[in-house]
């Protein structure tokens, strides 16, 4: 009875070690599973918040793209009124001034300026040509100017003419401010276009990690359900051994004391027969005697 106890005494201390043990790797993947979950949290709550900032961006694109649709359809029908006014324009001016020998055609002027600036700009010419280049452009400058005025002065006397210029001007003025719109509205619509998209792959990487941190989660989840499983076998077990153990030791005191009883018979028959045979008893023979119920 005394070896069983004892083994089963080793194999009860055995498997709560094991508990133990299988508790603490619980309690550790736990601990892993909510840092995990934190960190995963942390970057789904980022990912929501950029989806959030990339939305206003999309949206913001969208107006800008509306605006700039709306001012390209502006700066068209002002173009078209450029293009129908100058037409008059030119009709006008070659009513009024066909008489006017002393006035040349501007426009061939203005090309040839434009293509002896460029020739200068461009062309590598000796320090005499250079010279006799620079007196070109200067002279004819010169004539465009005073051509220019001429025509002023001229078309001044025409209230027909003055009044399709002063159209004329307006509905520039007016499609050069249509232009600059398209080209601010258009630069507006691409900075939040691309901004978006930075953003969208911003959330693409952190859903990405925040997929990982979950994957950790779940693989730490899954240890520590393992371990929690084999934690409360092992603690059923150690329960029933612990009963086991119990029911033994009792046993063994049981044992003990009914052997120590029968000894203490045995001993108290002795004393009681030397007492029959007139033999003097001590006081511990006495004590005997009473425990075992003699007296």
């Amino acid at each position: 009875m005394g070896e069983l106890l004892k083994e089963m005494e080793e194999r009860y201390a055995k498997l709560k070690r094991d508990m133990e043990l299988h508790k603490m790797l619980r309690d550790k993947y736990n601990a892993e599973m909510k840092e995990w979950a934190a960190r995963r949290d942390k970057l789904n709550e980022e990912v929501k918040q950029k989806v959030k900032e990339a939305k206003w961006h999309r949206e913001e694109r969208n107006k800008y793209n509306e605006l700039t649709k709306k001012a390209k359809e502006e700066r068209s029908k002002y173009n078209q009124e450029v293009k129908e006014l100058n037409k008059k324009y030119r009709e006008l001016l070659k009513k009024y001034t066909k008489n006017k020998k002393d006035i040349p055609d501007l426009n061939k002027l203005r090309r040839r300026l434009r293509d002896l600036e460029f020739k200068q700009q461009t062309m590598v010419l000796s320090k005499e040509k250079e010279r006799e280049l620079i007196e070109l452009i200067d002279s004819l400058y010169k004539k465009i100017s005073e051509y220019e005025r001429m025509l002023e002065e001229e078309m001044r006397k025409h209230e027909e003419l003055m009044e399709v210029k002063k159209k004329l001007e307006e509905a520039k003025r007016k499609a050069e401010e249509a232009h600059k719109k398209v080209e601010e509205y258009a630069r507006k619509a691409q900075e939040h276009h691309e901004t978006m998209n930075k953003l969208f792959e911003e959330i693409d990487e952190l859903r990405r990690k925040a997929d990982e941190m979950h994957e950790n989660f779940l693989r730490a989840k899954e240890l520590a359900d393992k371990e929690h499983e084999e934690y409360i076998r092992l603690r059923r077990e150690v329960n029933d051994f612990e009963k086991i153990i119990t029911a033994l030791k009792k046993r063994v005191r049981k044992k003990k004391k009914e052997k120590k009883k029968t000894e203490l018979m045995k001993k108290a028959e002795e004393i009681y027969e030397k007492f029959k045979r007139g033999e003097q008893l001590t006081t511990e023979d006495l004590l005997i005697l009473q425990k075992a119920g003699f007296l």
